[in-house]
């Protein structure tokens, strides 16, 4: 049973580290033709000179960042309620384990959102050939399942 919830313990926090580096690196998308062009969430680099983008983007990326960063929130709140449930295992009338868990299943379909809204956008459509997913974009995928596999195994390590 001890096993299990350090077991949790450790997939949340990487988890939580994937989503966090996958969330401000901006090497989401590469640019097969142009070497050192890639974009992320925030930014995009052409020729390894890279400007922020906050606002004047596609609809999309307003919708991945937000999903993204909820997801963030939720493994947040996810990862130090499990933390405290070693210490205590209620919070008045609610167990710090379902917390923990709901938020690790909140994490893992928020952020699976975010890619889902990212994947489906018309950038692979407007230029099919030239773009290309990187490793931040795996990142991403990588995290939301190990955010689902998480709260599975919270789930069957409750007290």
């Amino acid at each position: 049973m001890v096993l299990i919830r350090i077991a949790s313990i450790i997939l949340a926090l990487l988890s939580l580290a994937l989503l966090v580096v996958a969330l401000v690196s901006d090497n989401w998308v590469k640019v097969k033709e142009a070497e050192g062009s890639h974009l992320g969430l925030w930014k995009i680099c052409v020729s390894q000179i890279c400007i922020l983008r906050l606002t004047r983007v596609p609809g999309f990326f307003h919708t991945s960042r937000f999903f993204k960063i909820l997801a963030m929130f939720a493994g947040f709140l996810s990862f130090f309620t499990l933390i405290a449930s070693f210490f205590c295992s209620h919070f008045h009338s609610v167990s710090l384990t379902l917390v923990s868990t709901v938020g690790s299943f909140s994490a893992g379909v928020c952020d699976m959102v975010a890619l889902a809204v990212f994947t489906s956008a018309d950038c692979q459509l407007v230029m099919p050939g030239i773009l290309s997913y990187s490793w931040s974009f795996g990142l991403g995928w990588l995290s939301c399942f190990l955010y689902l596999g998480t709260a599975e195994c919270e789930a069957h390590g409750a007290p």
